[in-house]
């Protein structure tokens, strides 16, 4: 299957050498991260895909035949406060995340349209600091869209969901202590 990509596109991957670039697309609400593991700024679709020294890559992509959820984790290292701040401040729980390939001429241009190899949306991002060693990485791991059909739909009895709906209910209060199931229906 080749996904929609284009002759030139399939030209270089069959080359001997060639120049592949990934990039990746965060969305969050109120602003879109666009970086590049290269090491210049890549503009494809109107949108400057900057060049981020410490964008290290993600694990390997998953595909098969049946429909499965597939996880990819997108790693960063030597991470700058402003990156950090980015996820300790903003909603970043099913945000989308896209992963494209693409290639590069000699003069660092792309050869043609990148294709999408990962669509997906964020749900747990890591940041982990070594003092010590004086080295800091921050990973986001990201789910494709089938991980929807094995979450569990409704709402939950607890209070804290209770409050989201119905502000100052104290109906599920104790909810979290009910260690017993209940069997309804049924004589006990």
């Amino acid at each position: 299957m080749n996904r929609g990509s284009t002759t030139a596109f399939q030209n270089e991957l069959v080359k001997p050498a060639n120049r592949p670039v990934h990039l990746a697309e965060i969305i969050f609400d109120d602003e879109n991260v666009y970086m590049n593991d290269g090491y210049k700024t890549i503009t494809y679709d109107s949108k400057d895909y900057i060049a981020v020294g410490h964008f290290m890559g993600f694990s390997d992509i998953q595909e098969a035949v049946e429909v499965v959820v597939s996880k990819v984790t997108m790693s960063l290292s030597g991470v700058d406060q402003s990156m950090i701040s980015r996820f300790l401040n903003k909603e970043y729980i099913d945000r989308p995340v896209r992963i494209y390939t693409a290639f590069l001429n000699t003069s660092q241009v792309l050869i043609s349209n990148p294709v999408l190899i990962f669509e997906g949306r964020m749900d747990t991002p890591t940041i982990s600091d070594d003092p010590l060693g004086g080295k800091s990485m921050m990973s986001v791991s990201a789910t494709n869209s089938w991980v929807d059909f094995t979450r569990k739909t409704g709402r939950h009895t607890n209070h804290e969901e209770q409050q989201v709906f119905f502000a100052g209910d104290k109906g599920f209060e104790f909810a979290s202590e009910v260690v017993k199931d209940i069997t309804w229906g049924k004589a006990s």
